[in-house]
C-alpha cells in the first residue's frame, strides 16, 4: 500500500477478509441472478426484457385491458342469457340473474374508469371505456326487459348487445392488445 502522508494512519485490511468480502458479493450477484431470471419478463424470443417504469406501467395496462376484455366475454354471455331467456320461468330468478349481471358490468366499468392509465395509453382506454359502458347499457336494457318483458323492450336490448359486440371486437383488434 503506498502512503502519501506519512502522518496519516493506515488502513490495513487483511487478505482473508477481503476473499470473505469477494465471496459475499460474488454470493449476492449470482442469487440477484436467479431471482431476475425467475422475475424478469421475456420477449418473443425468451431473452429478459428491461422494462422502464414508464413501459412497465403500459405493459401493466395492457395486461389489465386483457382480463376486462375476458371479462366483457363472460358479461355477453350474462347478457345473451338474460335476453334468451324464457320469460314463462320464475320471475325472481329470471330478477335476481339479471341484477347481479347489471351489477356485474357495473363493477367492472368502474374497475376501468378508476385504473391509473399511462399517457401513451388514453385512446386505448377511452376506447375501452366505451365498449365497458356499451355492456353496461346493454346489461341495464336487459333488466328492463326482465320487468317489463315486452318485443320492444327485448328487440332493443338485442340491439344494445349487438352494438356492444361491434365495440368489443373493434376493441380486440387494437394493437396495444396483442400479446408481445
Amino acid at each position: 500500500m503506498t502512503v502519501n502522508n506519512p502522518t496519516e494512519p493506515e488502513i490495513q485490511i487483511s487478505e482473508e477478509k477481503l476473499q470473505k468480502l469477494g465471496w459475499i458479493l460474488f454470493g449476492l450477484a449470482v442469487f440477484f441472478t436467479i431471482i431476475g431470471a425467475f422475475v424478469s419478463p421475456l420477449d418473443d424470443q425468451g431473452k429478459p426484457v428491461l422494462l422502464l417504469p414508464e413501459v412497465k406501467a403500459v405493459e401493466d395496462y395492457r395486461k389489465a385491458a386483457q382480463s376486462w376484455i375476458s371479462e366483457l366475454n363472460i358479461l355477453d354471455g350474462e347478457i345473451a342469457h338474460i335476453i334468451a331467456a324464457d320469460q314463462q320461468g320464475d320471475l325472481f330468478s329470471q330478477s335476481r340473474a339479471s341484477q347481479q349481471t347489471l351489477q356485474h358490468a357495473v363493477e367492472l366499468a368502474q374497475q376501468v374508469d378508476r385504473t391509473r392509465v399511462p399517457p401513451i395509453g388514453m385512446g386505448m382506454h377511452e376506447q375501452m371505456l366505451s365498449t365497458t359502458l356499451s355492456y353496461l347499457e346493454a346489461a341495464r336494457s336487459a333488466l328492463q326487459w326482465v320487468s317489463v318483458p315486452e318485443q320492444e323492450n327485448q328487440d332493443q336490448a338485442i340491439q344494445l348487445l349487438e352494438d356492444a359486440r361491434q365495440m368489443k371486437s373493434e376493441l380486440e383488434k387494437n394493437k396495444w392488445l396483442i400479446s408481445r
